[in-house]
């Protein structure tokens, strides 16, 4: 048996690197031995790709279709994913009989007529693993829109993306996942638990060294505690979360993001708080792994402490790299997406699924933040939104209603509002310290490490450490890659159809409960 590894592209980022970790774990678990041969395919970008040789990668193989690549990279017709994926197989010698294609991200809309190119693929008998990584379905209207579109014309919407076949299985990241795909219609015998390996960190630098790197370069004194937060600033990281950390700081401490946003979409809410937090003159420190920063090693060393502020991840990755970098991991939870590593043992009381605000100044009675103002810039994104996924709008009283309850207490959690009621919210507590105060002790499990001198959590990153490396590390998901492979080689091929329970995944997402306004608004 063969295994082709596919996805648009092999650039620094999320995916890529899986796949890098899918053949260390495959390595690790001496499963490489399997299969005859692994090939992967590609669009031709691979900027994420190792230059330096490693065991792992010994014997794989790179092919380049460029019509597989983003189709708003590279211009693709109808045809030309499928034809070209078909003869770059055929030529590599790569025969449906005995080849497993394991593709990456394919129901995400970064390439239309990619979706239905894997159908025809299948109903030629290749076997599948396809792994989900993200939804559109989730608040990515664009994404969603182009795909209805493209296939609304055939007649199926996003019931082609999602094809079915006896030999084609689904892989999730989590039990959230799992769990939509079960309620949409999926067999659950068709979905496999493929949650991302997690490898140890080479040996970071010494820390004495980063301090003294970082006390050059961005200005932070050896005993200040510097909190990082190392990911890129695009919008579902509520960056402005980070800057009220900063802002409600009881003592000296510097918070920081490590890299700015490629996307001039996303780049602009990144530097409309950047210019907030240097006009407001808070420690929160921008691009700290740029040019101008430090190596993200050097940044690790430097860190007493990671802090996640996202609010919306696919697999969140930072509840586990923290721990194995031996840092404490503060700041926000996201529970359908910790749970299945809270089952798993890992102990995340130094988080907290809300950070909340109050409406009004619990001393000056004033409000924080305007909450017409809020009400009516809701009501405006979240229709918006139902009309961009072609969803059911709610009637006006039912969103009145919806809002009426969120807004029923005296606090509310930040990540739920409007990015000019967040900004009203930073610039209220940097100018009025007893409302810095009260938030404080509102949110006292999660602001702990900051105010308790103390606090020692070095037990729970030791354990925290152990459990990673066990239940996620590379000889366990080269086990579960091993099991899912030899399940589907035994398939027999059988006729490809389209997935009828497609609208019942948008459902399960388009929901006001779940609907963050930072990940859509531009600044």
């Amino acid at each position: 048996m063969n295994l082709v590894i596919v996805h648009h592209h092999l650039n620094r980022g999320g995916v890529t690197q899986v796949i890098l970790n899918h053949l260390r774990s495959l390595h690790e678990a001496g499963a490489k031995e399997i299969f005859d041969r692994i090939v992967i395919l590609y669009g031709g970008r691979a900027t994420g790709w190792p230059d330096q040789p490693e065991p792992a990668l010994e014997g794989i193989e790179l092919a380049v279709i460029p019509s597989i690549d983003y189709d708003t990279v590279t211009a693709v017709g109808e045809e030309a994913p499928y034809r070209a994926t078909s003869e770059m197989l055929e030529q590599l010698g790569l025969a449906p009989e005995e080849t497993l294609l394991h593709v990456h991200n394919h129901t995400l809309g970064k390439n239309v007529a990619w979706p239905n190119a894997l159908a025809r693929l299948a109903e030629a008998g290749f076997r599948m693993l396809l792994q989900l990584h993200d939804f559109a379905e989730d608040f990515r209207p664009d994404n969603y829109r182009r795909q209805v579109e493209y296939y609304g014309e055939r007649g199926t919407g996003m019931a082609e993306v999602y094809f079915q076949a006896p030999h084609v299985d689904y892989a999730v990241l989590n039990s959230r996942d799992r769990g939509i795909l079960e309620k949409a219609g999926f067999a659950s015998e068709k979905l496999a638990w493929l949650p991302n390996p997690v490898q140890p960190f080479p040996a970071l630098p010494h820390r004495a060294d980063a301090r003294h790197t970082l006390k050059e370069k961005l200005g932070v004194g050896p005993s200040e505690p510097y909190i990082l937060y190392p990911v890129r600033g695009i919008r579902r990281k509520n960056v402005g979360e980070l800057v009220l950390w900063s802002a409600l700081a009881l003592k000296p401490a510097s918070f920081a993001i490590t890299l700015a946003p490629v996307n001039p979409v996303e780049l602009k809410p990144y530097q409309a708080w950047e210019a907030l937090a240097a006009e407001l003159g808070l420690p929160c420190k921008f691009d700290v792994g740029g040019d101008a920063g430090l190596s993200f090693h050097e940044n690790l060393a430097a860190a007493d402490a990671i802090i996640n502020t996202s609010v919306a991840e696919g697999f969140g990755l930072v509840f586990l790299e923290a721990w194995v970098a031996g840092k404490l991991l503060i700041g926000r939870d996201l529970p359908e997406i910790s749970a299945d590593f809270k089952e798993a043992g890992l102990r995340l009381d130094s988080l907290a699924a809300c950070l909340y605000i109050p409406k009004r100044c619990p001393i000056t009675g004033r409000e924080v933040f305007s909450e017409q103002a809020y009400r009516e810039r809701m009501t405006e994104l979240f229709t918006q939104v139902q009309r961009d996924f072609g969803h059911d709008e709610l009637e006006a009283e039912d969103l009145e209603k919806q809002l009426d309850e969120r807004l029923s207490d005296e606090w509310i959690d930040f990540a739920l509002l409007t990015v000019e009621a967040q900004r009203e919210v930073v610039q209220a507590v940097a100018g009025n310290q007893e409302l810095a105060e009260a938030i404080v002790e509102e949110n006292a499990q999660v602001m702990r490490p900051l105010t308790q001198d103390d606090a020692n959590f070095d037990s729970t990153i030791q354990i925290n450490s152990q459990i990673v490396l066990t239940r996620f590390g590379l000889k366990g998901t080269g086990e579960r890659l091993r099991e899912r492979y030899e399940r589907l080689a035994k398939l027999q091929p059988g006729p490809v159809s389209s997935f009828n329970g497609a609208n019942r995944i948008l459902r399960q997402f388009v929901e006001l409960s779940r609907f963050h306004p930072v990940r859509l608004e531009d600044a």
